[in-house]
C-alpha cells in the first residue's frame, strides 16, 4: 500500500509479515550464535558469496524508514558468583524502550552489492567495568580497531565468536586494572559477534562488524533508517539478543521512502 506525506513524496508501506526465529529465553544463557539469519550478516552484501561489495554513487536513491516495536522496559538482574569484591549484584538493560520501541536491535539489508562508503567508526572502545562489558551492542566497520579496556582487579578472558563459525575469531586477557589492549582479529570479516568471558559467564557485548552502510542499532525508540539505498528487492532482518530474530521482504523504489515496523 502507498501513501503520500505533506511533502508531496511518495511512500511506500511495508506490512510487517515476518517469522521469528532463535529466540532466547535467558538473555545471560551460553547457547552460541548459530540461527542461520543472524549468520547472514556475513553474507549481506553481494554476489555469489554474499561479501562483495562496491562502493559507487546511487543516482536515484530510495530511503527506508523503520521501527522495531513490541518492546517495554525490562531490567536483568545480574547476581556474580565470584569475584565478589568487584563483581557486585547489579541490574542491566537488556531491552531498552521507549513508547514501545526496542533499543539494542540490529537491522541489516541482504542483497545490497553497491553503494555509498560505509562510515562506521574504524576505532572503538569495549569496557569491563563493575564487572560488565559497555557498551552492550555497538556497530563497527570491518577491520577496525577494538580497544578492550580493563578496569576491574579481576583476571578475564574475554572471547570474539562469530555467529556461523565454531571457534572464536580471538581471545583477550586482562588482568590489570587500566589495562588496554587493542585487536582487529574480531573485526576481521562481516558478522555479528558474541563477547564472552570464561570466566564471568554472565559478562557478555555484541560487536556488530557491517559488510555495508545499510547496518543499524537501534535505540529505545527502536527507530532506524537507512540513506542512499540503490532501488531493488532485499531480505530485511531484525535481530535483538532476548527477542529473537524476525525478517521480511522489501522493495526499494527510486526517490520513494520506505516505511516499515517490525513487530517483536
Amino acid at each position: 500500500m502507498r501513501a503520500t506525506d505533506t511533502m508531496g513524496a511518495r511512500i511506500a508501506d511495508v506490512p510487517a509479515t515476518v517469522r521469528a526465529s532463535g529466540i532466547a529465553d535467558d538473555a545471560n544463557a551460553d547457547a552460541p550464535i548459530v540461527d542461520r539469519d543472524v549468520a547472514s550478516l556475513g553474507r549481506a552484501a553481494g554476489g555469489p558469496s554474499g561479501t562483495e561489495y562496491t562502493v559507487r554513487a546511487v543516482p536515484t536513491p530510495g530511503v527506508i524508514l523503520g521501527r522495531i516495536t513490541g518492546g517495554s522496559p525490562r531490567d536483568t538482574s545480574i547476581t556474580p558468583t565470584h569475584d565478589l569484591a568487584v563483581c557486585r549484584p547489579f541490574s542491566q538493560s537488556i531491552v531498552p524502550s521507549r513508547n514501545g520501541g526496542v533499543g539494542n536491535g540490529v537491522v541489516w539489508l541482504v542483497g545490497v552489492a553497491s553503494g555509498p562508503r560505509d562510515d562506521a567508526p574504524r576505532r572503538v572502545k569495549l569496557t569491563l567495568d563493575g564487572c560488565r562489558l559497555e557498551p552492550r551492542v555497538q556497530r563497527v566497520a570491518v577491520g577496525s580497531t577494538v580497544l578492550v579496556n580493563g578496569r576491574d582487579a579481576m583476571m578475564s578472558r574475554l572471547q570474539f565468536t562469530a555467529a556461523g563459525e565454531t571457534r572464536s575469531r580471538t581471545t583477550v586477557l586482562l588482568s590489570d586494572v587500566g589495562q588496554i589492549v587493542p585487536t582487529s582479529d574480531a573485526t576481521s570479516a562481516p558478522a555479528l559477534v558474541q563477547v564472552t568471558d570464561d570466566m564471568h559467564p554472565w559478562v557478555r557485548a555484541w560487536l556488530v562488524v557491517a559488510p555495508h552502510p545499510y547496518v543499524a542499532v537501534t535505540g529505545a525508540d527502536g527507530e532506524f533508517h537507512f540513506d542512499n539505498v540503490p532501488p531493488g528487492r532485499y531480505t530485511l532482518v531484525a535481530w535483538h539478543e532476548r527477542l529473537g530474530v524476525k525478517q521480511t521482504k522489501v522493495r526499494v523504489e527510486a526517490a520513494v521512502q520506505t516505511r516499515l515496523e517490525v513487530a517483536f
